[in-house]
């Protein structure tokens, strides 16, 4: 059964979801790859971000859907692949005869109203992650991914409703033996789907695959996964800005369209004592992007003299920029607008310029 609902999968992404199959054909990045890692690898490679609940709407991922037309939706697709006793199927995909163990509980069941299909990673804690930034294509292909055994699962109704869009540092099954798979699998979903984790999140998961048998996780990528190519700068993982009137922040977001003209951010330093920057002047970097490799990033001196930062790469299909850019600026005056460029240069997606730190 599990082949079967690959099998849906591949046809619900011909039907379905367009726009995410055009985005694996003009954009590069967007390319699906098989990444297999140690859990807690897997786990340590997550990145962290703060999550944004702003603007989230569950009727923005449209589910349950009929990917392949044959009557059952996304939903009893799930249970009938999960059924221990396998239910006939009646007209309007009427299920009987049926029986499921719902893993989180160990509850068994024969009645598949008293079944939930849950969202491994539910609908807002994705919106919360990144989903926020996708096309509603690839909202709906991730509301109904049958391409992965782990991404919904048919569970007690009353204990998916407990769960509802918490993550494993506020809720984990109450069955212990289960929680290992339970982590695995949420660690699986967020790789699969190049989702953040927040700080507490991140360090529940961490401690309970400590606890875990450290074996392989293998998953297949549906969005901003994928071989990453090293940046021509050494990324650290915190801003190298010291403060002072020196160095400067702009933390305002901005939106970078898809596929569009640069988008721009300044920030203006005024009363250095410096007549001119350091040649490592540095330029720390946080944009939100499902594939970072589209993203493109120039710094304008005042006098509107530019500095490439990072370049688009075609092979760079993991998400989001966390970096700090080395330039040597001393050939600029360090008092002025100093602009941030970022652009898009592929089509499928969209994301947000979040903060930036000038230190010259």
């Amino acid at each position: 059964m599990i082949r079967k609902r690959i099998a849906l999968a591949t046809a619900a992404a011909t039907a379905i979801a367009g726009a995410l199959i055009a985005v694996v054909t003009t954009a590069g990045p967007a390319s699906a790859a098989t990444i297999s890692q140690p859990l807690r690898t897997m786990v340590a490679n997550l990145p962290v971000a703060t999550e944004v609940r702003t603007g989230y709407d569950r009727d923005l991922f449209n589910h349950w859907i009929d990917a392949d037309g044959d009557g059952c939706n996304t939903r009893y697709e799930v249970l009938i692949a999960e059924a221990t006793t396998t239910p006939s199927v009646g007209s309007g995909c009427a299920l009987s005869g049926g029986q499921w163990l719902s893993y989180y509980d160990g509850a068994t069941w024969t009645d598949p109203s008293d079944l939930d299909i849950d969202h491994m990673v539910a609908l807002a804690e994705s919106w919360d992650s990144g989903s926020r930034n996708w096309t509603a294509a690839q909202r709906e292909a991730y509301a109904n991914d049958l391409g992965d055994a782990r991404a919904l699962v048919a569970v007690t109704d009353n204990v998916n409703q407990s769960k509802s869009d918490q993550d494993p540092a506020e809720w984990v099954p109450s069955v212990t033996s289960v929680r290992c798979r339970y982590i695995t699998e949420w660690t699986a979903v967020k790789t699969r789907w190049a989702l953040t984790v927040d700080t507490a999140e991140k360090s529940a998961l961490t401690t309970y695959a400590a606890a875990c048998t450290n074996s392989t996780v293998t998953v297949v990528t549906a969005i901003g996964s994928g071989t990453t190519t090293s940046p021509t700068t050494s990324p650290t993982a915190s801003p190298t800005a010291t403060g002072g009137s020196c160095a400067g922040t702009n933390a305002t977001d901005v939106t970078i369209p898809d596929a569009g003209s640069a988008v721009t951010s300044t920030i203006t330093i005024s009363g250095c004592t410096k007549t001119t920057p350091s040649t490592t002047s540095t330029a720390y970097v946080e944009i939100i992007h499902p594939f970072r490799g589209d993203i493109s990033i120039y710094l304008y001196a005042p006098d509107n003299t530019y500095y490439i930062l990072k370049s688009a790469s075609s092979t760079d299909s993991a998400a989001n920029i966390t970096a700090t850019y080395t330039a040597n600026l001393s050939a600029e005056t360090t008092n002025g607008a100093w602009r941030l460029s970022v652009r898009d240069n592929y089509s499928g997606d969209t994301g947000y310029l979040n903060t930036w730190t000038l230190t010259l």
